[in-house]
């Protein structure tokens, strides 16, 4: 096989100069972003190339141009990560007219699995902990998908386009269960009398557990996870890590419409303090686990943390599974709560969960760290953590 040699210029001042919109170049892709996209560096100046992977050299073209990073698209791959597949999708991709749900499906299973095996490990080597378990990858890397939202205008139903607010047609999505393709299909045979200005649009949401009479148009259902199996292994996980906790009273935040209240309660907790601010799901857990006690609080005000230090006065273990933003606010609540003698963190954003156990680890020390791929394709990665007070 012929080696990937780097591109000759005809002078020192053309190699090195600032790069403009438009210029081709030749790269080496040496790393991932939180995006999932490839990185590599032109002089002193960082690139991210969608579509690309480790290893791999490539001709790109220069986008956009921003303050710390350059925006580039692949032109060409000059030499190709022995990790690329056949995509098991028609609709793939990261132009204007793909769709953008899929990042890493170019990328074979293993591989995608390694790649996010590397960046827990280098998260926790940034905080000197522990490196964690391995990734415990998901049961299936497709049809896995138990809800979506989909989006629909007057042309097309679908998802958005990979780099525009654009609708990209689908008739079947490779990720999407068996029961959610089956309402794709029959919700494309619908006249849903949208108009035809341009960027007008309905969202949709589907879900295993609704059938096509109790479709939602224009509301969110409220949040589940969405690959069921591996919703099965983190609920696995958190009942074993109680069952060796001995936790006698306990607050969860973000407690949406009990998912992990449900393992509280099998585990024999008697006093559960769930906390979240999206009424339907209040309701919906209220009507699943009437045990629970039940708050409605927006977790993301600060004016409001001496209400939260109130109603976890006592608590001796605290659950959260907060959304990609995290819980900026978990250190300031720690240290108002000195009952506190364990945490468990669940979190779906590495960035976020760094942040917020940065000043944590004052207090407490890492115990137990799991990563588990929720959702494969996509370099998204769930971590489970526990975390017990310092003696």
């Amino acid at each position: 096989m012929l080696k990937w040699q780097p591109a000759k210029t005809s002078s020192a001042k053309r190699a090195n100069k600032q790069l403009q919109l438009g210029d081709e170049l030749d790269l080496e892709i040496t790393d991932l972003n939180s995006k999932g996209e490839g990185v590599g560096k032109h002089m002193r100046q960082v690139l991210f190339v969608p579509g690309t992977w480790l290893g791999e050299h490539v001709r790109v073209r220069i986008v956009e141009l921003k303050k710390s990073y350059v925006q580039a698209e692949l032109v060409s791959i000059l030499q190709a990560s022995d990790s690329r597949r056949d995509v098991p999708c028609p609709y793939h991709g990261v132009t204007e007219k793909t769709c953008g749900g899929c990042p890493w499906m170019f990328i074979d299973y293993a591989a995608q699995i390694h790649a996010k095996q590397r960046r827990v490990e280098e998260l926790c080597s940034r905080l000197d902990l522990d490196y964690p378990g391995a990734v415990q990858p998901s049961i299936q890397e497709l049809a896995y998908r138990n809800r979506a939202q989909l989006k629909a205008s007057a042309d097309a139903v679908g998802f958005v386009a990979a780099r525009s607010d654009q609708i990209v047609d689908v008739e079947r999505c490779s990720v999407l269960s068996d029961h959610n393709n089956a309402l794709l299909a029959k919700i494309r045979e619908q006249d849903l009398g949208i108009g035809r200005r341009r960027k007008t649009w309905v969202t949709i949401d589907i879900a295993d557990e609704v059938d096509f009479e109790h479709i939602s148009f224009n509301q969110r259902l409220p949040f589940r996870q969405g690959n069921t199996a591996q919703n099965q292994e983190m609920l696995g996980w958190l009942t074993r890590v109680l069952g060796g906790l001995g936790s006698e009273q306990v607050v969860e935040l973000f407690a949406g419409s009990g998912n992990l209240t449900q393992a509280l309660v099998a585990s024999g907790v008697d006093d559960i303090t769930a906390v979240e601010v999206v009424p339907e799901a209040l309701d919906a857990l209220r009507q699943r686990l009437p045990s629970a006690k039940t708050f409605a609080h927006d977790l993301f005000d600060k004016t409001k943390l001496s209400d939260l230090v109130s109603l976890s006065i006592g608590a001796d273990l605290l659950l959260l599974d907060p959304p990609r933003d995290g819980f900026a606010l978990l250190s300031q609540l720690v240290s108002q709560l000195p009952s506190l003698k364990s945490i468990i963190y669940i979190s779906c954003d590495l960035a976020s969960f760094e942040r917020d156990v940065a000043s944590l680890r004052d207090l407490f020390e890492l115990r137990e760290l799991q990563p588990l791929d929720m959702y494969p394709q996509t370099p998204h990665v769930e971590l489970l953590s526990l975390w017990m007070r310092k003696t």
